[in-house]
């Protein structure tokens, strides 16, 4: 009888869905819940939203499932992954360590990871930050190699392909393009610094200072965390599927964490509870070009505004997982929202709530839908050579992998060992387009006109070199 009063106190005053209003929120929640509807089914996968207002959680809960085969549902409790929403944590790591003077933001990283290669100009820990090292993304170059989402990737992997490195996508400083492998050195150098494990400082110096205690780190391939949601895709044939987050690369995501201790992460935007108002002010700085453009990239951080107010965010996404942070600083409100189902929109979903919440302030209407200015079409395009003169094997000395192209019909397709066969449709003289892994292919000749290899592209993998054998 005991353990079963217990049980009902717990029901009365814990809600499945963790629902915890203010009376500030209050006029607001129906048309919060109407967004999210289709969740209160209790068959899909699930999300928590948190709003916080003047530093309080004004509103926090869960809808929708954590576990679609036991039916559990999704609270503000549950553990998921905030993908690249980790990427600020990081940053945060490197100002703390900068305000310590255990390391400069304008230190080249080969002070730290001496077997970086050296690619002739120096790359700072700076750019790094800001997306403009001129590194190549991994992810795009394990793609190249046969690498398919749910594959594993350590971070020594990571590290492997970097130092096997020998061009960069351009110049350090001269452009911005969003780089996972360039904070992945910065949990690097964060080790190096400190001299501890990644988890571990982050553990001593920002989890438990600030009460995120429900907050980890994945550094083991698999691991397993008390309370954590799975994550789902729709699968072609329209029924859930499980994806699995098996990546160990630290500082470009891998923190998992509640919607409780995100929010404590971002009121430390508000007071600084960690780091003070130096370090908070120096995560809002904007990235600065080499020929002194202002980026919208700050530390980990964008600034763009939003229907005319200012907006500081990011979004996160990996395997499943789905998370955005938006914080309006004049208004001293922030919103968080993280899921655990791969089409859930994170960001459109904020603004979605800040379009309720805020329908008073805005000083720009709300963006349109619609896909405007379509391109005209262009006319065909001007006539390769021979097709038969692209065919043949070329080698990537950076991936150590081959590729060859050959004639089949009258078609030119690709062939890799893992991606398998795929089309190449021509575009312009010497240029062709292929999958998404190798989106752009452009052909260079030597001064007889004799193809010598080709320039492969596919995002944020530029230019790579792969030469005909």
């Amino acid at each position: 009888m005991k353990h079963y009063i217990c049980l009902l106190l717990a029901l009365i005053f814990w809600s499945p869905v963790s629902a915890q209003h203010h009376r500030w929120i209050a006029p607001y929640v129906p048309r919060i819940d109407s967004l999210f509807s289709i969740y209160q089914q209790g068959s899909n996968p699930g999300l928590a939203v948190g709003i916080l207002k003047g530093g309080q959680l004004m509103f926090s809960k869960g809808y929708g499932l954590s576990n679609l085969e036991h039916g559990l549902l999704f609270t503000p409790n549950t553990v998921s992954d905030i993908g690249s929403l980790a990427k600020q944590i990081t940053c945060f790591a490197i100002v703390l360590l900068a305000q310590r003077q255990q390391l400069n933001l304008d230190d080249n990283i080969q002070k730290y990871l001496p077997e970086v290669p050296d690619f002739g100009q120096p790359i700072t820990i700076r750019h790094l930050v800001h997306h403009t090292s001129g590194l190549r993304e991994i992810y795009g170059m394990l793609e190249l190699v046969g690498w398919k989402q749910g594959d594993a990737v350590h971070q020594e992997e990571a590290l492997n392909l970097v130092k096997h490195s020998q061009e960069l996508n351009f110049p350090p400083g001269s452009r911005y393009s969003y780089c996972n492998t360039a904070y992945m050195l910065l949990a690097e150098i964060i080790q190096k610094a400190s001299g501890k494990k990644f988890e571990d400082w982050m553990r001593e110096e920002i989890f438990r200072p600030l009460g995120m205690n429900d907050t980890y780190v994945m550094d083991i391939q698999g691991e397993l965390f008390p309370g954590t949601a799975d994550s789902y895709a729709m699968s072609d044939q329209n029924i859930w599927i499980k994806l699995y987050d098996n990546s160990t690369v630290l500082g470009a995501g891998g923190i998992y964490t509640t919607l409780p201790d995100l929010a404590r992460w971002c009121n430390n935007y508000r007071d600084g509870k960690v780091g003070g108002q130096r370090a908070i002010q120096q995560m809002f700085q904007r990235g600065v070009l080499s020929n002194g453009d202002s980026l919208n990239y700050a530390f980990g951080l964008e600034t763009l505004p939003y229907r005319g107010l200012r907006r500081i965010q990011h979004t996160g996404a990996s395997a499943g997982y789905r998370a955005a942070m938006v914080y309006f600083p004049q208004q001293d409100l922030a919103i968080l929202v993280k899921g655990n189902f791969a089409n859930f929109n994170s960001q459109l979903t904020c603004e979605r709530i800040a379009d309720i919440l805020l329908a008073d302030r805005f000083t720009e209407p709300a963006p349109s839908l619609a896909v405007l200015n379509r391109s005209a079409s262009k006319g065909p395009p001007s006539p390769p050579g021979p097709l038969e003169d692209y065919a043949g094997q070329y080698y990537c000395p950076e991936l150590a992998t081959t590729y060859t192209l050959q004639m089949e019909g009258d078609s030119l397709v690709g062939v890799h060992r893992y991606n398998g066969k795929f089309s190449i449709q021509h575009v312009d003289k010497d240029r062709f387009s292929g999958p998404s892994f190798m989106s752009t292919l452009r052909f260079e000749r030597d001064p007889n006109g004799m193809i010598q290899g080709l320039r492969v592209s596919n995002g944020r993998v530029l230019n790579l070199w792969m030469k005909k054998q």
